[in-house]
């Protein structure tokens, strides 16, 4: 078949083949990274002033490899496969999917701006999509089809699993409350008032509590973590931490608080609600994260990550990373997950 153009005949198979080749080009200058070995335990750092990837041995606590990209991500969620890791951000329209062993991207996932924040769930079998803009949570599977949205008030920033009563919990940065989500009918069955920008959640099963933390709005800086029942939503009690509590995980039978306002850490028992250890830490500090048997903390202002021993509270090696780190994730080794 021919098509007629500017008075010449031009074959629509050698269109096709012009068209194949460029699409051929174009693949070919995906770019693609240091390939990062399965049966090595990583610890990776996503630095935000430069929008790259660190890559850190968990044994020798060495550098492996630094991916720079030109995607606008701020956080990534690694897959049950270990090797699969997605990058997402507020202003991307897709999330990119990437194999760690072999340092190439797979895919792009299409979805709406506005990603604060993905999860995975308990059971490891769907992905939980935060999306502030839209106030939305998607239910999306592990290969990137969306099969549920949950439709919750205005700023969904977190989330996180009440796998006891089969829920989820959203914090919201605006509005001062917290969405609870009955999982089986995907419904808003409760919302919770808190403070002003919060930004995350632990859920504490021994005690059956939600512990929350953020920046605080306004001229008020947050100078507490706020402690929730899970069976009614009441305000339970607060916790002095002082300015900006925003991560918090559970290790080994203590609450750890960062407060990047004052540069802090805390080790706080979950039961009598008595902080146990503090310690000032890093420049800045964004995020925490644990390892096996370490916490890591990312300081944001000088461009390095804290090995930090959990039962003493102290600093155990500092390394250098990316310009701005701001998002951590630990993957073990094969065979040791």
């Amino acid at each position: 078949m021919l098509l007629i153009e500017g008075g010449k005949a031009v074959s629509i198979r050698f269109l096709s083949i012009v068209l194949t080749l460029i699409l051929f080009l174009q693949g070919c200058t995906t770019q693609t990274y240091e390939p990062i070995e399965r049966d090595v335990p990583i610890l990776g750092v996503v630095n935000l002033k430069e929008h790259s990837l660190s890559f850190i041995n968990h044994i020798t606590k060495q550098p492996l490899a630094k991916w720079s990209m030109d995607e606008p991500f701020t956080k990534v969620q690694l897959l049950p496969d270990h090797d699969t890791l997605l990058l997402y951000g507020q202003e991307m329209e897709h999330i990119s999917v990437y194999k760690l062993s072999s340092g190439k991207k797979i895919a792009d996932w299409p979805v709406t701006k506005g990603i604060a924040h993905i999860a995975l769930s308990h059971d490891n079998n769907h992905l939980l999509l935060v999306n502030e803009k839209n106030a939305t949570i998607s239910i999306m599977t592990l290969k990137g089809k969306i099969v549920d949205e949950i439709h919750v008030p205005p700023s969904p920033f977190s989330i996180v699993e009440d796998v006891n009563h089969k829920r989820w919990i959203v914090i919201h940065f605006k509005g001062g409350i917290i969405s609870v989500i009955d999982q089986k009918t995907k419904k808003v069955i409760q919302t919770i008032n808190t403070f002003e920008s919060a930004v995350s959640g632990l859920v504490v099963t021994k005690t059956n509590e939600l512990w929350v933390g953020g920046h605080g709005g306004g001229e008020t800086m947050q100078q507490d973590v706020c402690i929730y029942s899970l069976n009614n939503g009441q305000l339970l009690e607060k916790v002095r931490t002082e300015t900006m509590p925003i991560q918090l995980l559970q290790m080994n039978d203590f609450i750890y608080v960062l407060s990047h306002g004052t540069n802090m850490l805390y080790k706080i028992e979950p039961v009598s609600k008595k902080r146990v250890r503090s310690i000032e830490i890093g420049a800045n500090p964004f995020a925490m994260i644990k390892t096996d048997q370490e916490i890591v903390v990312a300081s944001y202002d000088s461009s390095e990550i804290i090995y930090v021993d959990p039962t003493a509270l102290t600093m155990k090696q500092k390394i250098k990373v990316g310009k701005g780190p701001f998002y951590l994730f630990f993957r073990p080794a094969e065979g040791k997950r």
